[in-house]
């Protein structure tokens, strides 16, 4: 694969991966109001984003692409509050970079549909992007 797929992949994964960590540390850091829900919201979203990652590395990996570990080190933030609104902001904030990058992916899979094997990873996009805009979605509900 060209070099810009393998750009768009190691963005993917990172975000995932960085998504996935996130939503897991607000699962078990969240305090405040209505702690149990957003405990609950936050495992559904590490639980959905959890069940990306294996399908789509070895979509990737069909192709060509050969993850690094680096790609797995975690977003590297640190917080000093732990509120509710604060984590699902954040997480939040993770989902839609992660969502803006499949989006792109997407289309660069569409661009180049000639060859079957982004077409399955074109369709891999497709299926993470309805899991994510539906995470999103429950989130986005939780803070208005």
């Amino acid at each position: 694969m060209n070099e810009e797929f393998t750009v768009f992949a190691n963005k993917v994964v990172k975000y995932l991966n960085d998504s996935t960590i996130v939503s897991r540390l607000s699962h078990w850091n969240c305090r405040g109001k209505d702690f149990y829900e957003y405990h609950l919201l936050f495992e559904r979203v590490y639980k959905d984003l959890k069940k990306q990652m294996d399908p789509l590395v070895e979509q990737l990996r069909a192709c060509g692409f050969n993850p690094d570990f680096n790609l797995f080190q975690g977003p590297g933030i640190s917080m000093e509050q732990y509120d509710v609104d604060t984590l699902a902001e954040l997480t939040l904030d993770y989902l839609m970079a992660l969502s803006s990058v499949i989006g792109l992916f997407y289309a660069f899979c569409e661009e180049h549909k000639h060859d079957p094997r982004l077409v399955a990873v074109g369709n891999q996009m497709q299926g993470m992007s309805s899991v994510v805009l539906g995470d999103m979605y429950l989130l986005q509900a939780a803070l208005a």
